[in-house]
């Protein structure tokens, strides 16, 4: 895939090309059935029909519109809405209306654009498009008049001649005064902060009806949203919503005001995405926040507003969605889980919908390894992934064998390949973040089919759950120190960023293996000022396979125990962990990891669950490897042995050599290897030999 550098020549010297799948237009542009032309024309919609019909990349965005549900619609419609109700019922309808006008479309079904228009006229009832308020009064938007913004401008025109001009300039004159003017004053706030009178949520919605617990502090919203996904939707809202405003009421005052704010938030991004392309927020959030971005992008371009597409790394955004990418037996399309990432696991919802933004970046930017990863590895494609599919383009896997990624944000990954019996071992080190978790130098394996060692999943956003621990360094596979964790916030400002900082201090590829170390003192430091250094060191010899954990925890004063704790994976109760006496034993239907342990202070190993409500402490089991006798330099090295369910396991010995060297002896079918370790420094120092 082009380097960063690669990646500003190609747009600089060859836009042109890039931007050929999408042609510059004028404002007022006659012509139907699409009214607005807001992302492609009739050219362009006949060659997406055709792929709609036949496409086999297609069926299941086929199946899944044809089989929408829209006699349970029209009840909803006649009497369920509740004209409050922001949390659900308005974002029901924006999906529903955007859903049924992309389905009238593809294939001219009237019942479904009459669906949408009713739909539309609902959502034009809502006397407020969203449930936060400035100054106690005027709406801010975020998601929800955002995401109406969109409906009101896709429907608008994607409904053509099945809506008269009244009722089109109606429906944008809404637009405009409940959904653009609430996505300005949000991110105009995030802005100029200081101007804020005070954010906080609307009492008259029915928000707190639904959760209760979520009464959190908006006070320092403004700065915080200014740097996560929650500034993407309301930006790329505002963008869509001018410009299809303009084209139905011509440029005012009003609309060069939105223009400029979209444009202004918009390029706030270059600096919140690394610039390998990474994001911190972690892959889920990620794609939400890069779909906005390159609807905006997209509909700046295509009217001359602007040109953004070198704004982002978006060739190494690919490389990041590839590096965080972990299919299993059971989920082709998980992802490393770090933070509150991951893919629903039941329903509709479970079907993980990544495949738009490396179609877009596939089309954009000539990358065939983009269109790969979205046939095989970004779950259904959804209509933005229709929209910008270019049929000419052929799949290019990328190259197969083991390999390390390391990104900017210091999140790292090891793998042999993109298949569910390969073997993946990450570790999410760096700094802080929105959606984080308390997890510095925790890890996620998995191998054969099967999560092996888990980042527990989803825990809950409300810090007035009961099961907010899941959100802290003990609901993670990291270390304790005297049962203490790394420093996370108290989550009365929501899912904020902490101040824990870890970063990765060496790393190497050698043949046979991959090598890195962690040292997250600062994050421990703001908890246990005693603590001098702790370093965690990971060893992945991917052609045992095997991985070897070295803990290093160093402390001035106070002689300590060290816990290193490894969740197994328990969520549909298939899994299970058992404690032995060097070690443990993790099952899953398809594969086993067997894991060893030794230390110079001696070891304990217990399987426990957290003390949160057991309906969920069960789900997530885990072992609790611990030093038994408290001193200032606690050295703690595991062994983790994946094997393959009904495969013989490999064998592991650890010896002492001296009083600061261990001797690990794996031996694995017809492969055997030596790592001698050496516990000298606050970094330990290993060599492998076969």
């Amino acid at each position: 895939m082009p380097s960063r550098r690669d990646f500003f020549q190609l747009t600089s010297l060859a836009a042109p090309a890039m931007f050929l799948p999408m042609p510059l237009l004028n404002f007022f542009r006659p012509g139907a059935p699409l009214a607005g032309k807001l992302f492609f024309d009739e050219t362009q919609l006949q060659t997406m029909r055709t792929a709609f019909t036949g496409h086999p990349l297609f069926a299941a965005l086929r199946q899944r519109l044809a089989a929408f549900d829209r006699a349970k619609e029209r009840k909803f419609l006649k009497s369920e809405v509740r004209y409050n109700d922001h949390l659900y019922h308005i974002a029901r309808l924006s999906d529903t209306a955007q859903q049924m006008a992309f389905y009238y479309a593809m294939t001219e079904d009237k019942d479904a654009a009459k669906l949408a228009v009713d739909s539309i006229r609902t959502m034009m009832k809502f006397p407020k498009w969203d449930y936060f308020l400035e100054a106690g009064k005027e709406v801010i938007g975020i998601q929800r008049a955002s995401s109406s913004v969109l409906a009101a401008a896709l429907c608008a025109d994607w409904l053509g001649d099945s809506i008269d001009k009244k009722e089109r300039s109606s429906w944008l004159e809404t637009m405009g005064e409940r959904g653009c003017e609430a996505c300005f004053r949000s991110l105009y706030g995030m802005r100029y902060p200081e101007r804020v009178v005070g954010w906080s949520m609307d009492q008259t919605s029915t928000y707190f009806e639904h959760r209760p617990g979520d009464r959190v502090d908006l006070s320092n919203w403004p700065h915080i949203l200014d740097r996560t996904n929650l500034k993407a939707v309301p930006a790329s809202a505002l963008a869509i919503g001018a410009v299809a405003y303009q084209q139905q009421f011509g440029k005012s005052e009003k609309t060069e005001r939105w223009l400029e704010q979209a444009i202004y938030s918009i390029k706030t991004f270059r600096d919140l995405f690394a610039r390998d392309g990474s994001y911190d927020e972690g892959v889920s959030y990620a794609h939400y926040t890069a779909l906005h971005l390159a609807q905006a992008t997209t509909i700046l371009h295509r009217f001359g507003r602007a040109d953004l597409y070198d704004l982002i790394n978006w060739p190494g955004y690919l490389d990041y969605v590839y590096g965080m990418a972990m299919p299993v037996q059971d989920d082709l399309y998980e992802i490393v889980n770090f933070g509150d990432n991951g893919n629903a696991k039941t329903g509709e919802a479970g079907k993980p919908k990544r495949s738009s933004m490396p179609m877009w970046i596939a089309a954009h930017f000539h990358e065939p390894q983009a269109l790969w990863f979205a046939e095989k590895l970004g779950g259904d494609l959804d209509e933005w992934a229709l929209i910008w599919h270019q049929p000419q383009m052929q799949a290019v896997a990328p190259k197969p064998g083991p390999q390390l990624w390391h990104s900017d944000l210091d999140w790292i990954v090891a793998r042999t390949g993109y298949l569910p019996e390969d073997l993946v071992v990450a570790m999410r080190s760096g700094g802080p973040s929105n959606h984080e978790h308390a997890d510095r130098n925790s890890i996620i394996v998995k191998c054969f089919g099967e999560h092996l060692v888990a980042d527990p999943y989803r825990p809950p956003y409300s810090f007035s759950d009961p099961s907010w621990m899941m959100r802290t360094t003990a609901g993670h596979s990291a270390v304790l120190i005297d049962g203490r964790p790394h420093q996370y916030h108290d989550g009365s400002e929501g899912t904020n960023a902490s101040q824990a900082v870890a970063r990765i201090v060496r790393k190497g590829e050698r043949s046979g293996y991959f090598f890195w170390t962690s040292d997250a003192t600062p994050a421990y430091q703001l908890v246990t000022p005693d603590v001098k250094s702790i370093t965690r060191t990971i060893i992945v010899l991917h052609e045992l396979p095997a991985v070897l954990i070295l803990d290093k925890v160093v402390k001035t004063a106070q002689p300590s125990r060290i816990q290193a704790r490894f969740f197994a994976y328990n969520l549909e109760g298939k899994g299970s962990i058992t404690p032995a006496s060097s070690g443990f034993k993790t099952i899953r239907p398809h594969a086993e990891l067997h894991a060893f342990a030794a230390s110079q202070n001696g070891i304990g190993v217990e399987a426990l669950r957290l003390p949160i409500p057991e309906e969920n402490a069960v789900k997530h089991p885990f072992a609790e490897v611990s030093t038994q006798t408290p001193d200032l330099a606690s050295f703690l090295v595991t062994v983790l042995m994946p094997a393959r369910k009904g495969e013989t396991p490999g064998t592991v010995e650890i010896s002492r050599a001296s009083a600061q060297e261990f001797l690990i002896k794996l031996n694995h079918a017809s492969r055997a290897l030596t790592c001698r370790v050496l516990d000298t420094e606050a970094i330990p120092e290993f060599e492998i030999a076969t």
